[in-house]
Parts: C-alpha cells; structure tokens; sequence
C-alpha cells in the first residue's frame, strides 16, 4: 500500500488524491469504452476500470489494460464528465510499475527513462539494443533499422545534452520563434526537422533552436514518474524564458502535447509544481511561454503570409490528412473545442491552400499504437493497417502527418506490412508537401528519406 494512503482509504479516495478525478462522477455511459480503439486487446474496457475503482476492487491494478493503453486520449475526450481516465492509467503504472501485468512496457519505459538520465536525449541505437537483449530479439526490426541507419535516420552515435546554467539572451521579434526539435527530428525524423526548418525560412518565421534542450520525457515519464513528467518538459521551457522568448514551437506532437500538458499540471497542481522546480535544482519556471505545434507555427506567424508563394500548386494530388492523437487531444491541453478535437481541419486547409485536395475519411486522429511501437509492433501494426487502407479506400494518393511517431509506424513499417495490404501508400510530412509546393530544392523537401516513394508528390 503507498505510505500517504489510510488504512480505511478506498482505492476510488486514492485515485482521486493522486489523480483529481472522482470516479464516482462515471456512470457508465461506455462512450469512452465505444471509442476505444484497443478494446480488442484489454481486459477491461475504460468504463470497467472506472467500475473496478467504484467498486474498490483493487484487482484492477493487475489489468492487462493498464499496461496496454496507449494514451490517445480518446476516453476523457468523449466523456460527457471529461474524466481523465489517461491518468488514472498513469497512476496504476506508477503503483505497479515493478509487478506490472504486461512487463514489456514496463521494461521499455525503465529503460527509456534510464537512457535520457544518461544522455539527457533519447539514443535509439542503444535504448533498440538494450530491449533486444533483454527480450532475447536481438533481430527484432533488424531490416527496418538497418534501412533507416542507411538514410541517417538512426545515429549510431549517442548525442549528450544537458540543460545549460546560462543561456545567451535572443532578440524578440514578431517572427521569431524557439524551437524544440524533440529527440525524433534529430533522428528518425528528420525529414521533418530538414522540412519544417526549411518552408519556415523561406516563409520568413526564424527559428531559434533551445541549446541544451533535453528529452520531454514522453509517454515512459508520465507512465513512470508524475514530477520527472512535469520536470523534464519545464526546464526546456525555463531555458526558453531565459533566452528572452515568449513562443516555442514543438512539431512533433507528442512533445507539444507533453509541454502543454506540463503547463497545466504546472499551473493546477501546485504542490507538483514545487516538486518539478526543486526537482530542477531551485530553478524557476515563470510561465511565460506560449507552445505552438507544426501547423501553428506556420499559419499564424508567417509575416506575410505563404499562400502567394506556391510555386508548383499540388493540383490533382489527393491527400488524407492524419493528425493522429496529440495534435488535438485533449482539449484540456490543446484548448480546442470538441469539433476541432473530433474533425480537425487545420491540415486541411493548409494542404488546400497548398493546391492539394484533402480526402474527407473517418481515421483522421485515430491512433496508430505509437507508444506500443517498440513493446507490442503486432497491435501498431494492426491499427496502423486500418489507418492506410481506409486512405487507400478513400482513394488518397498519400497520407500527411505532422508527427515523427506517426510517421515511422505508418511510412517505415510498410515495406514489411506490404504483402499483407496488397499495397503501398506514401506517407510524407505535411511540411514536406510544403517544401515541393514552394519550390524549394529536393534537399528541403527531404523526399529521398522515405520508406515508401513518395512519387505522386514527385510528379507535381
């Protein structure tokens, strides 16, 4: 039992302690379970764990579904209560993450999270290798890794990083933004680093990368540790304070999702915010700092706009927009309203004003297993397959995405999904499709890196 718990303390008291949520306030209207897109793989559905904690029963903790859930954030998002079901997730993990009931996710988060300790950003290379020798797969996704290796997309090489004491001050200006590459686009996604970095100079937004900036920690620390969840987030945006800047811009979405939800923990949670600054040493957090992803940073801080600066207009071309989760999920951090959280356009009319035709299709935000892509590839792989084939059954010619997570599940795994599809579809960053529509040279648009040609685009 945790030490803070009373002996006559229900497992519904405890939750609502650590979490906030009162789980009493569920009554069973199973949206969250009708939603979920891993109810095939659990033991219990979302509103059978809400149950459990009614009824204290402490067998819940034992639940395949806390070790299997993938965070999309689906269930607090379509709860008429807007209960965080995700974190009572989380706090299961935290109580049970030496005795868990899937112990392939507990030994990706611990040696995730050891990998960052040691290197301050995650070095795939070694984090691949440690589970693979730990699991007795040391040829686990050797043909995938071995391609991307060939691309530059895996470095063989650890980067070390640490938040730095000082940092030099940058001049505001209206277009001037921080940026948080996130450990994916100095690696697997770096064709959206090269991309995104490229169709905001030409579109003049200047980026000013966070020196020293470190892992956000991602699904392992909130899965794992509640003050490194919000520690880790923080002192990147600590630094961006320092450096005088008042925006960051984050295109990977899980790492916009974690500095946004940082902030909020930051701001509602006061004694976890005194935790997370001592945690960094006594340094300070002002929240002062606006974080905006892919999309937003380029359609609300280009000077002069873009749309005048399309070159080579997409025409003809057919394009799914896929947002996958954490672009829009939850509202409680992206502080959208529930039609842009469940039918999100933004990408839309970004590819429409490129020239593109977005395909209308109903797996725009689903979720492709991302954070079950190292521990569980078969449940990545099944819901990725349905995300490719209803693009492919709506008739798009490739799929955009504003997430390297996304993007490694969806473009990277295809090569060895193909015989199983009866296909392949490109999957392309949407500042990709950008780069081609500005006419900027082939090293922007960074189309060699993909896994699966991307030759429709090629051919506008």
């Amino acid at each position: 039992m945790n030490a803070n718990a009373t002996i006559d303390e229900t497992l519904a008291d405890r939750v609502e302690r650590a979490t906030g949520v009162n789980a009493h306030l569920c009554y069973q209207c199973q949206r969250c379970s009708a939603g979920c897109e891993m109810a095939e793989e659990f033991d219990l559905l979302p509103s059978e764990v809400m149950l459990a904690v009614q009824e204290d029963d402490p067998e819940v903790l034992a639940s395949r579904t806390v070790w299997l859930c993938t965070q999309c954030q689906t269930c607090v998002t379509r709860c008429p209560h807007a209960l965080d079901i995700p974190a009572v997730i989380d706090w299961f993990r935290q109580e049970t993450l030496d005795r868990a009931s899937v112990p392939e996710t507990a030994r990706f988060f611990k040696a995730f999270l050891r990998n960052i300790r040691v290197f301050g950003r995650v070095y795939e290379a070694g984090l691949m290798g440690e589970l693979n020798l730990r699991e007795g797969k040391p040829l686990r996704d050797l043909d995938m890794g071995l391609r991307m290796i060939r691309k530059g997309k895996i470095r063989l090489a650890p980067e070390f990083a640490r938040p730095p004491r000082r940092v030099a001050a940058v001049e505001p200006a209206p277009h001037r933004l921080a940026y948080y590459p996130g450990c994916s686009l100095h690696a697997t996604g770096v064709a959206f680093d090269r991309s995104f970095r490229a169709v905001a100079g030409a579109i003049g937004v200047d980026l000013v990368e966070i020196p020293g900036w470190t892992c956000c920690g991602t699904t392992p620390a909130h899965g794992a540790d509640p003050v490194r969840a919000v520690t880790l987030p923080l002192q990147n945006l600590s630094t961006v304070e320092q450096m005088g800047l008042d925006r960051v811009v984050a295109p990977c979405a899980a790492c916009y999702g974690r500095l946004r939800s940082a902030v909020r923990h930051y701001r509602e949670d006061g004694d976890l915010a005194g935790r997370a600054e001592e945690a960094m040493g006594g340094r300070a957090y002002g929240d002062r700092v606006a974080v905006l992803n892919a999309l937003d940073g380029l359609l609300d801080v280009a000077p002069d706009g873009w749309t005048d600066r399309v070159e080579r207009p997409l025409d003809g071309l057919r394009v799914a927009c896929y947002y996958g989760c954490l672009l829009t999920r939850p509202p409680a951090d992206t502080g959208l309203g529930p039609v842009d959280v469940e039918n999100p356009v933004a990408m839309d009319r970004f590819v429409a004003a490129l020239g593109g035709e977005p395909v209308p299709w109903g797996r725009k935000t689903d979720c492709c297993g991302g954070s079950l892509a190292i521990s569980h590839t078969a449940i990545a792989k099944r819901l990725t397959a349905e995300i490719l084939k209803e693009a492919r059954e709506r008739g798009a010619d490739l799929v955009a995405v504003a997430c390297p997570l996304c993007q490694v599940n969806l473009d990277e795994r295809q090569p060895e999904m193909a015989a199983d599809l009866g296909f392949t579809i490109p999957v392309v960053y949407v500042t990709q499709l950008a780069a081609v529509a500005l006419g900027l040279p082939d090293e922007a648009a960074a189309l060699d890196l993909s896994a699966v040609d991307p030759a429709p685009l090629r051919a506008t």
